[in-house]
C-alpha cells in the first residue's frame, strides 16, 4: 500500500505504569517524501502527578502544566484523529509504549506502522537501540541546526519535539542504510510479531534462541513466565520454545548430577529420580515427564 502522509511521534508522560498519562504530544507530519509539512507540540494536564523519576529525565514539572488543557482537549490530538487513516504511516521509537498511552485518549491507530526500536534491535544486533545514542553515533545531529532554524524549534534530549526531530533523521538513515529493508517491507514486518533469532540481553545475549531453547530451557521458560517481554520476544521465545521440545537436552540442570541425564542416574541414584519426580519444585515439565519415563523403565 502507498503512503500519502507520514507521521513522526513522541510523547512525555507522568510514568512508564499503565495509570499514567501523556503530559506532551509532539508531532510532525511529512509529505510521502519526507518533507515536514506540519509540526505539532503540545502539554497537557494529567489526571494524575508527574512521578519524580519521570520528571529526572524529561523535566517537565507541575507548574509547566498549570492552566493547560487535557490531552483530549487538544489541537493536536483533533488532527491526530484526521490524519488516522490507512493510507497515512505513522513512525514511533517503541510504538507499543506510545500507542497505549494514546489509546487512554481514545485514539487507536488504523494507520501503517514502523517502529524505530524494533527494527533497529532486529537488523543492528551490535549496538545499542537508544534514540540519543543513535542521534550521536551515526551522526544525525550534524544536520540539526539547520533543522531548527528552518522550523524554529529547539532539539533537546528526552523533550517530546527535539526526540521527534531526532526519530526523522534516525528513520531517513533507516531507509539509506543496505543494512535495513524498504520502507513497504519494515511495515509489513511491524504489522505482526517479528521472530528474532539472537537473545537481546542477558547472560544469553547474543547466542541463538534456538540454541537456548535446546540447552538452557529452563532459562527461557523462566524469562516467559515472569519477564515483561514485548510482543516480538515473547513471540520469539515462545515459537523457539515450542519448537525445540523433542530436540531439548534434557539434563538435570541442578544438584549433584548437574549435567546428567536422568538415564545416566537411575542406576546409580534412583531415589534422587524419585524426589525430583514428586517433590522437588520448579522442575521443567518435559524434564519431569523424561525422569518418570526411566522411573518406569524395567530394573535389570
Amino acid at each position: 500500500m502507498s503512503v500519502n502522509k507520514i507521521i513522526i511521534l513522541d510523547t512525555e508522560t507522568t510514568g512508564v505504569l499503565e495509570e499514567d498519562r501523556i503530559i506532551q504530544l509532539s508531532y510532525i507530519v511529512c509529505d510521502a517524501q519526507g518533507k515536514i509539512e506540519e509540526v505539532h507540540n503540545e502539554f497537557c494536564q494529567a489526571p494524575l502527578p508527574i512521578k519524580f523519576d519521570a520528571m529526572a529525565i524529561h523535566h517537565i514539572v507541575p507548574e509547566e502544566l498549570e492552566g493547560k488543557p487535557t490531552c483530549a482537549e487538544l489541537k493536536g490530538l483533533s488532527r491526530l484523529h484526521e490524519l488516522n487513516t490507512a493510507e497515512n504511516l505513522i513512525i514511533i521509537q517503541s510504538a507499543e509504549f506510545d500507542l497505549g498511552m494514546l489509546a487512554k485518549e481514545g485514539f487507536e491507530s488504523k494507520m501503517q506502522l514502523v517502529d524505530t526500536f524494533r527494527m533497529h534491535r532486529f537488523f543492528f544486533h551490535e549496538d545499542p537501540h537508544g534514540l540519543q545514542y543513535n542521534r550521536y553515533a551515526n551522526g544525525l545531529y550534524k544536520k540539526e541546526a539547520a533543522q531548527m532554524k528552518e522550523l524554529g524549534v529547539e532539539i533537546a534530549a528526552h523533550d517530546a519535539l527535539g526526540d521527534v526531530i531526532v526519530l526523522k533523521n534516525f528513520y531517513d538513515y533507516l531507509l539509506n542504510d543496505e543494512r535495513t529493508p524498504d520502507e513497504e517491507t519494515m511495515i509489513e514486518m511491524c504489522s505482526k510479531p517479528i521472530l528474532m533469532d539472537l537473545m537481546p540481553f542477558g547472560k544469553h545475549k547474543g547466542k541463538r534462541i534456538e540454541e537456548v531453547a535446546t540447552s538452557e530451557r529452563r532459562s527461557l521458560a523462566y524469562m516467559l513466565e515472569t519477564f515483561d517481554l514485548d510482543q516480538d520476544l515473547k513471540y520469539s521465545f515462545q515459537y523457539y520454545y515450542d519448537m525445540m521440545k523433542d530436540k531439548a537436552s534434557l539434563m538435570i540442570g541442578f544438584g549433584k548430577y548437574k549435567g546428567k541425564a536422568p538415564a545416566d542416574v537411575v542406576g546409580e541414584d534412583r531415589s534422587y529420580l524419585e524426589w525430583m519426580a514428586n517433590k522437588a519444585e520448579n522442575i521443567m515439565p518435559e524434564l519431569k515427564v523424561e525422569i518418570k519415563r526411566v522411573l518406569d523403565l524395567p530394573v535389570n
